[in-house]
């Protein structure tokens, strides 16, 4: 019997392996796809069943192909999981016409393309999951993230329509919102207040949780923040 498989478009070695080690440990096979997987490669290379895709998460043809590549020599998707980066933090007066276009694209067509991509593949055997990282900058948007807030409130506007249009189908459509920075050396070096920084093998847990509810009591949006909150 194939066993089944995780698609996670957008893994790097934080939050996106964080999500490969929680699925392989769960016994799924786990594509982790980024534009460059050099680094990937290296780091699940004691792993058989971690295969690296090189994907531009903006080419819609190319994350079909991925998936569809995926399908026939993997084993059928039972999970997607769209956790793109959309970042350029600047002044509304400043930011370019470009940069506010390139943060939006950044943050919603991989997940556009994505969903389209693994529904097709999940909707003929009418189950599978499709997971979306969003932000806090969709809830209440900073100084200087404008553009990350249009990104990913349009993320999440899309999440839900997906959720409608699926859920019925019988794919689970869920949106994590992550609220506050998450923990890395980056992030470390930022902030004094190491309280303040999000587990990424915590949020790991949390889509976990989501992939794995019962269809009877599906939820569709999840937020996940420190016991020292955010600001």
């Amino acid at each position: 019997m194939p066993v089944s498989t995780a698609f996670i478009l957008g893994v790097g070695p934080g939050l996106g392996a964080s999500l490969v080690r929680a699925f392989r440990a769960d016994g799924l096979k786990v594509v982790a796809a980024a534009r460059s997987v050099d680094k990937l490669r290296t780091l699940f290379a004691s792993d058989p069943d971690v295969v690296c895709y090189s994907v531009d998460a903006l080419d819609g043809a190319a994350v079909a192909a991925a998936v569809g590549k995926a399908e026939r020599e993997i084993g059928p998707l039972e999970l997607a999981i769209a956790n793109p980066a959309a970042w350029k933090i600047a002044p509304v007066i400043d930011i370019t016409e470009a940069d506010f276009t390139s943060v939006w694209k950044a943050g919603c067509m991989p997940a556009f393309h994505l969903t389209q991509a693994a529904a097709k593949a999940m909707l003929p055997r009418g189950r599978g999951t499709i997971l979306y990282t969003g932000s806090a900058a969709q809830m209440r948007a900073g100084v200087g993230f404008g553009a990350m807030a249009v990104a990913k409130s349009g993320l999440r506007a899309f999440s839900q329509a997906a959720a409608r249009e699926l859920g019925p189908k019988g794919l689970h459509v869920a949106h994590v919102v992550i609220d506050g920075p998450i923990d890395s050396e980056r992030t470390r070096a930022s902030n004094a207040d190491h309280d303040r920084l999000i587990d990424p093998a915590g949020i790991a847990e949390a889509y976990r949780y989501l992939h794995n509810q019962k269809r009877s009591a599906w939820t569709n949006e999840l937020d996940v923040r420190t016991f020292s909150e955010w600001p």
